[in-house]
């Protein structure tokens, strides 16, 4: 299989956790989205990750709970609170207005 390196921190594997999965070490998921970057691309254009159980790659669609592939904007968007959204949001509308 031929592999296109991705960038690294520009894609990621949306994965939605549904608690179930954990180590033995006390490390579990939490309910909820969990990014997994994304390490490379196969020549078919499918998103490939860390499958740690395998101790290899494997396709992004092949992991339970996937969910969509999104960039590092999608994923900071995610991430960010009501309030640092509509902050966010201030700033772009500043930004455009003063482009007028």
């Amino acid at each position: 299989m031929t592999m296109i390196s991705a960038e690294r921190g520009a894609w990621f594997a949306r994965i939605q956790a549904d608690g179930s999965e954990g180590d033995d070490d006390g490390w579990a998921e939490e309910i909820g989205i969990v990014h997994t970057p994304v390490i490379a691309w196969d020549d078919e254009g499918y998103a490939l990750v860390v499958n740690e159980d395998a101790g290899r790659l494997a396709r992004a669609v092949s992991v339970d709970g996937f969910v969509t592939i999104c960039d590092a904007v999608e994923k900071a968007e995610l991430e960010m609170s009501p309030d640092e959204l509509a902050e966010r949001a201030r700033e772009e509308k500043v930004r455009r207005e003063k482009r007028r």
